[in-house]
């Protein structure tokens, strides 16, 4: 199934930095997400494979995060290199995309917010980025969907505090729009676009898969990404903060295990 973008949504992504494409995938499309990402959440903790990140939450540890799947998972890694999601993310760069970076984010009842941030001070190897958010669960504004600011994704980087993520005063200034979705929902963002997201208040998970793409012009850095990510996570203090390091930025609001 190929995707064909209308003027209409790209006059959209144009003016917001961001599209949501309803039904992206089809039923059993995302039944089978549902099941490998259930799969994937459950692999023991490897060091030298998938990274999981977990998270203290009121009602026990729980995943946070599950990254660096691609070699572990075929049906993972068909889905995010070839067909309609990379196809839709280089129409929207305007050239051929590759994966940049894969994550799961899971944000079970009572899981971390993300404070308001854009991505891109986190990927310090590409210029050219884009992120398909792609619902495994129902997002809603109860149990953590994204809110975006939207028509700000052209003006560069917006007042970074020192965690890399926008300054609070000048987040609260802005017009957040929430972005409820349904499994099989895909949400295509600029790097730039500001974003950010409650925590889950509710007895429901908010499963979602974010993929980051980069054009094809810049290289496969996806190795690069996260050798360097890995680095500097084993450099960092694990006990020098009380919000848990999921990223190079600090924009998890998340409880360490």
């Amino acid at each position: 199934m190929n995707i064909t973008l209308s003027v209409t949504q790209l006059d959209r992504w144009n003016q917001t930095g961001y599209i949501k494409i309803p039904g992206f995938l089809t039923a059993a499309e995302t039944e089978n997400l549902r099941e490998w990402v259930d799969e994937i959440s459950s692999w023991p903790a490897d060091d030298e494979k998938w990274m999981h990140h977990f998270e203290q939450t009121p009602f026990g540890v729980r995943p946070a995060r599950t990254e660096y799947i691609l070699a572990f998972h075929s049906g993972i890694r068909q889905l995010l290199t070839q067909g309609k999601i990379p196809e839709c993310a280089g129409e929207l760069m305007g050239e051929p995309a590759i994966l940049y970076k894969e994550k799961i984010n899971y944000k079970y009842p009572g899981g971390g917010g993300y404070a308001a941030h854009q991505d891109a001070p986190a990927y310090e190897f590409i210029r050219n980025h884009i992120t398909c958010s792609v619902a495994v669960d129902a997002a809603t504004p109860e149990n953590g969907c994204l809110f975006f600011a939207p028509e700000l994704h052209q003006r560069g980087l917006l007042h970074l505090d020192k965690n890399g993520c926008i300054d609070a005063e000048y987040a609260e200034t802005l017009d957040w729009e929430p972005i409820p979705m349904q499994p099989g929902d895909a949400l295509f963002f600029s790097s730039y676009a500001p974003h950010k997201s409650p925590p889950n208040a509710t007895e429901q998970s908010r499963r979602t898969l974010y993929l980051t793409y980069n054009a094809v012009t810049e290289g496969d850095l996806r190795e690069e990404y996260y050798a360097d990510k890995r680095r500097s996570f084993a450099q960092a203090d694990p006990t020098s903060d009380e919000k848990l390091k999921i990223s190079k930025i600090g924009h998890f609001d998340g409880k360490p295990a």
